[in-house]
């Protein structure tokens, strides 16, 4: 006998389509008689044949199984089929039908698996079976991203591995089983959340308080994630959800599970991080930011000036897009014309990594209107990519905002359904960081349900109340309080650096240079052939001169500029002849009349062969009268070494010239071939795939009335076997004539009474 559907009860929806017969029968043939929870299935049928999923399925399970009519009521312990050319989305317990539009995407599992996530939230299971095509995959991650269980039937069980494939590869899945393992499990979480809630009357958790924080210090360890300061609901309720999907019965068993198995530690992580956002969410809000509070961001600002905007928790990307979209329409609009920069973070690395593609799928177009979707993206098969000249105005970055406020002067910043999450402490601190990132005046956005708290309060002024848009006040500072730390966190001991030891010999290298030299500045250098120096011998000339900013230890930019050409020329020299070059009589301008420089370069290896590897490079300055020139000194002439320098790198570069140009003409030539080619080749590929998508959904409902008409053919063998055996076994003769009165067959008492043979 059915019941009236609990508003705390389960509703499990279920996609498939072609093969998802017989995981449907698998499925619902492996479930008790009182799983204590509503099923939607929702399975691709042709409209253009009568369906008979109820008979067989009825077949196979004893919950009652009935087509959806509109404005179905839930009742527990029922299945509900959606019928041939319809949608069906859930509001409040019952079950909305519409007709299915002809121009509309066809992803009836999505539209239903959207509407499931929306409703019902963490008292919402998903489940993908076989079939083709991307159908279920976004609503699949909603339902994920809304704390609800996200499964998907196994590779290995699936006749058609398309649909369960996507959701896999997004790892926003809790689990991939078969259909028997699957009916396994749904009924594992009803059970398991039923017997939480009668313990949480009686004031006695599943989860204890030293055993989550066991749990958190593991999440802490190895992923370098803190949830400590989340809310208690929140994290035993995801945590069960693990533990269920993890086969383990107790909670020192999963405690055990996640210390050894690295993979579902990251997994535990994934569902703590809830990344439930979609383009444009709260049209009303958008219409109140676009006519209330960018046009006097925007008239605040200085001409030239960037717009600064951060868009924390930004999960995979949608919300921070949004806002691109919206602030590109008011500049327009507006004629004003700004830079935009938009800052967009969080900690799921994976989230960000769809962000930055700026790819979605096409069901986005619920979302996204046709003018927005026209001008501000590019359809690409299934999916939808935003355009190049908003994805440059959205910088993503993972970021804690827990931690630190990561960006000062904001004139902007979203912060959406985050701190509901959040513990009041962590809650404050979060708003602090938030009103510190802000520039004067800016405005922060939070979710509908949270609050800016006592504490914080008087720091903002209120524009929107219903939509919790929030201005900076002028002349209010907030005290950054100290971050809060985790019981988890450890302090971690640096190893000690080992000491290098220096050679007992390198601190007479002075002396031995002031005994070769005496008192005239030197400077000493060991460079590599590159220029870069070594080590520096000595530097009494001071000759170097170290540039702010990052170092740079190439000689020929410290060196004094009037050296450059000279010390350049006999590196070049030193490194082409391969043997030792020295110059004398360099005048310097700094240098007074009477002294002038003196530089040799040679290898670094005394009496072997010039060294690939180093050169010392030695500047002396010196006066005439000290200057004696020895057979192998050259006077420093800088016109004859520079042109012999010169001839050959104009020859080097001449001949790169004509190369590039050849190879210019023949890329240009390519290129044109291949535009023509990428024409005809993009025209002939959307054919195909709007070819591919009918012939796929053709295919997907004929795969579904065949397998139908493979149960019922079945039914009607078992049936004629079982009238033949009923016609051997009576004595009474009994004769079947067809229109013509043509014997058709007769029973083997028959033949007693009429001479019969059979033949």
């Amino acid at each position: 006998m059915s019941k009236d559907f609990p508003t705390a009860g389960f509703v499990i929806g279920i996609g498939a389509s072609a093969g998802g017969l017989q995981a449907l029968e698998s499925f619902f043939g492996s479930l008790p008689p009182d799983p204590k929870s509503a099923f939607v299935v929702v399975q691709h049928l042709s409209p253009d044949f009568r369906s008979l999923m109820v008979e067989l399925l009825q077949r196979r399970t004893q919950l009652s199984v009935c087509v959806i009519e509109n404005s179905t009521a839930l009742e527990l312990n029922s299945v509900y089929m959606l019928p041939p050319g319809s949608t069906v989305s859930l509001q409040g317990q019952r079950l909305l039908l519409e007709e299915r539009q002809e121009s509309a995407v066809d992803y009836p599992v999505n539209h239903f698996f959207l509407s499931l996530a929306q409703q019902k939230c963490d008292r919402a299971i998903g489940i993908l079976l076989s079939g083709t095509g991307r159908d279920g995959t976004e609503g699949l991650k909603a339902i994920n991203r809304a704390g609800g269980i996200a499964l998907v039937q196994s590779q290995e069980t699936a006749q058609f591995r398309a649909m369960p494939g996507p959701p896999v590869s997004s790892g926003l899945v809790d689990e991939i089983l078969s259909p028997e393992e699957l009916a396994r499990a749904v009924c594992d979480i009803i059970r398991y959340t039923a017997a939480q809630t009668s313990l949480s009357a009686i004031a006695t958790p599943l989860l204890p308080a030293h055993k989550l924080a066991q749990i958190l210090e593991i999440l802490q360890q190895q992923q370098n994630s803190d949830f400590s300061q989340y809310k208690l609901g929140t994290l035993h309720r995801r945590i069960t959800h693990r533990l269920l999907l993890s086969k383990v019965d107790t909670v020192d068993q999963y405690i055990e599970h996640l210390k050894t198995t690295p993979k579902e530690v990251k997994n535990l992580r994934q569902d703590l991080l809830i990344g439930a956002t979609r383009f444009f969410r709260d049209p009303n809000l958008w219409s109140v930011l676009q006519t209330e509070v960018l046009p006097g961001l925007l008239e605040r600002l200085q001409p030239g000036q960037p717009l600064r905007i951060w868009v924390s928790a930004c999960s995979t990307g949608e919300e921070a897009y949004s806002l691109a979209i919206a602030v590109d329409e008011i500049i327009k609009q507006t004629e004003r014309h700004h830079p935009v920069k938009i800052f967009a973070t969080d900690i799921d690395q994976e989230a960000l990594t769809i962000a930055s593609q700026g790819s979605y799928a096409d069901t986005i177009v619920r979302d996204v209107d046709a003018k927005r979707l026209d001008h501000y993206f590019i359809p690409q098969g299934s999916a939808y990519q935003v355009k190049k000249f908003i994805r440059t105005q959205v910088v993503f970055a993972s970021h804690d905002l827990t931690k630190n406020p990561g960006f000062s002067q904001m004139h902007l910043v979203s912060c959406r359904n985050l701190l509901i999450y959040m513990q009041p402490p962590l809650q404050e601190q979060v708003i602090k960081l938030l009103h510190f990132s802000l520039a004067p005046q800016g405005v922060l956005i939070l979710g509908p349900s949270e609050h800016l708290g006592t504490v914080c309060c008087h720091a903002f002024l209120c524009i929107d109340q219903h939509w919790k848009i929030f201005r900076k006040r002028r002349d209010v500072k907030l005290p950054l309080s100290r971050l809060i730390q985790s019981p988890a966190k450890r302090a971690v001991a640096l190893p000690k650096q080992p000491k290098t030891m220096r050679s007992p010999y390198e601190g007479m290298l002075a002396s031995i240079f002031k005994l070769r030299f005496g008192e005239r500045p030197t400077t000493c250098l060991l460079v590599n052939t590159s220029g870069q120096i070594l080590h520096i011998f000595l530097n009494t000339a001071q000759l170097l001169e170290f540039p702010l900013g990052k170092l740079n230890t190439n000689i020929l930019d410290i060196i004094s500029p009037t050296l450059k050409i000279p010390v350049s020329t006999a590196l070049h020299r030193a490194k082409r002849d391969q043997q030792s070059v020295f110059y004398s009589d360099i005048q310097l301008p700094e240098l007074d009349a009477p002294q002038h420089m003196n530089l040799w370069v040679g290898s670094a290896e005394t009496n072997k062969a010039m060294s690939n590897d180093s050169l010392i490079v030695l500047l002396e300055q010196v006066t005439i009268a000290d200057s004696t020139k020895p057979a192998s000194e050259l006077d420093f002439n800088p016109c004859s070494d520079l042109s012999q320098q010169i001839r050959e790198l104009e020859f080097e570069l001449q001949q790169t010239r004509k190369n590039l140009q050849t190879s210019i003409e023949e890329m240009e030539t390519a290129n044109e071939e291949q535009q023509a080619t990428n024409e005809e080749l993009l025209a002939a590929n959307e054919e195909l795939q709007s070819t591919n998508e009918e012939l796929q959904s053709v295919n997907e409902e004929l795969y579904t009335v065949n397998a139908e008409n493979q149960e019922r053919i079945e039914q009607l063998i078992e049936l004629s076997t079982d009238i033949d055996n009923l016609l051997q076994s009576t004595d009474i003769g009994v004769v079947f004539l067809d229109n013509s009165l043509s014997i058709r067959r007769f029973t083997p008492a028959a033949t007693q009474v009429f001479n019969f043979r059979p033949g």
